[in-house]
């Protein structure tokens, strides 16, 4: 049996739903939104800012609603979408009831942000030093270059930065990808987008906007690159700059001073 191409086309959309999936594709709403219709909220999960403490503590809270057991799964592999999500995901709402989610006052739609030269070298720290599958269109794009190293681990950041530097948002991967453009906005309208520096203050107001007020955080993330700590030893004023220049638009929208050495 043949199974046919059933994506929705972008006119089946409303226009906040049509204007996210022309820019990001309908692969990335659908991998990063995790709604719950039971308690009527959206988390749009931003890879590499606490998205796997997120999706551990919503998603066990979703899971709760079918036993212990499948709490300790998702627990156990927040990132696993092979394993089991508790979340709905937009592909299998209609188009209006999916608008409704990410436009309606009976929806909360939030996200945790992170200070992007942070988050950089986080993704770069994990996925390209570590030789892992991201760091290979980067040593694809090195190699038509003709200045690829060695191997796809020892790509320099400084490389790293001037590759990503040159895509637009959506050739981007969503590790390091731009957050204002990774979130919809600035047609998606957000109810907190919460800084993942100040996530442990900020239970009290997730627990707001999932209408479960005794929420903590249930997870604690295992791969931690502590890249915040290791800014000074990896930035040069130059790759500062440059950074600040890539991500301008997240620094202007989410309030993070710009850096500085």
């Amino acid at each position: 049996m043949k199974v046919p191409d059933r994506r929705p086309d972008r006119a089946e959309f409303g226009p906040v739903t049509a204007n996210y999936v022309k820019a990001m594709g309908w692969r990335s709403v659908n991998a990063h939104t995790h709604i719950s219709l039971v308690n009527r909220y959206a988390y749009v999960e931003v890879p590499k800012a606490g998205c796997g403490t997120m999706k551990a503590t919503l998603g066990g809270l979703e899971a709760a609603r079918l036993g212990p057991k499948f709490v300790e799964r998702v627990q156990a592999a927040p990132h696993d979408r092979t394993k089991m999500t508790p979340f709905v995901k937009p592909f299998q709402l209609p188009p209006e009831q999916l608008e409704e989610v990410f436009t309606s006052a009976n929806f909360k739609r939030f996200a945790v942000v992170r200070d992007p030269a942070a988050r950089l070298l986080s993704g770069y720290l994990e996925k390209i030093r570590q030789g892992l599958q991201q760091s290979l269109p980067i040593f694809e794009i090195l190699s038509a270059q003709g200045r690829a190293p060695e191997s796809a681990a020892d790509i320099s950041f400084a490389d790293f930065i001037e590759v990503i530097g040159a895509q637009t948002s959506r050739d981007q991967d969503p590790h390091w990808r731009r957050q204002v453009d990774h979130l919809g906005l600035p047609e998606m309208k957000y109810d907190a987008l919460i800084h993942l520096e100040q996530l442990g203050d900020s239970w009290h107001q997730i627990g707001e906007l999932i209408d479960v007020p005794e929420v903590q955080e249930q997870f604690y993330c295992r791969n931690s690159t502590q890249a915040g700590v290791h800014l000074a030893e990896n930035y040069t004023p130059e790759l500062l700059a440059r950074v600040t220049e890539i991500y301008a638009g997240d620094y202007a929208a989410f309030g993070y001073p710009a850096p500085s050495k």
